[in-house]
């Protein structure tokens, strides 16, 4: 894992298309998938949307198998959402935001590693989404090691 930078950033809101996971948030790869042939099926990569994850609750506080959790892609076309999706806008405003180059299998230590660096600045968390944006593959998107540039994007009051 390779931190690039962490900054504050004002992001803006992400309207995207979503489907909803509840349970391990190492298991939202499998709403990812489903999203991903969707979207294929329906031409939307050309326009090269933003996909990302979205995470609802505290993993140290809350059940695994309560754990709630989106995977997006940003809706660029308008297209009504497939069967077992829905429109969902993640959240804009003020954020931490720490970019890492990472693997699939590096991504809880990858957040660890954010909220450590976020604690350790003394920010303070608020409740609108928290999320990771992948922003690109360095390398075949299908290798399970291809790293991901990625950033990982923490509320701040």
């Amino acid at each position: 894992m390779k931190i690039n930078n962490t900054e504050i950033k004002n992001l803006e809101p992400i309207k995207t298309i979503a489907v909803s996971h509840i349970g391990d948030y190492s298991d939202l790869g499998y709403a990812f998938e489903k999203l991903c042939v969707w979207a294929g099926e329906n031409n939307l990569w050309a326009a090269s949307p933003k996909v990302a994850g979205v995470y609802h609750d505290c993993p140290s506080s809350t059940p695994v198998e309560n754990l709630r959790s989106e995977a997006c892609l940003e809706d660029l076309s308008g297209i009504e959402p497939g069967e077992g999706m829905k429109q969902y806008t993640i959240s804009g405003g003020k954020y931490f935001v720490m970019q890492v180059e990472i693997s699939m299998s590096e991504c809880a230590d990858a957040w660890q590693k954010a909220y450590a660096a976020f604690n350790e600045k003394g920010y303070e968390y608020d409740l609108r989404d928290h999320y990771d944006l992948y922003r690109s593959c360095i390398g075949d998107m299908e290798d399970p090691d291809a790293l991901w540039l990625v950033d990982l994007c923490i509320p701040v009051k």
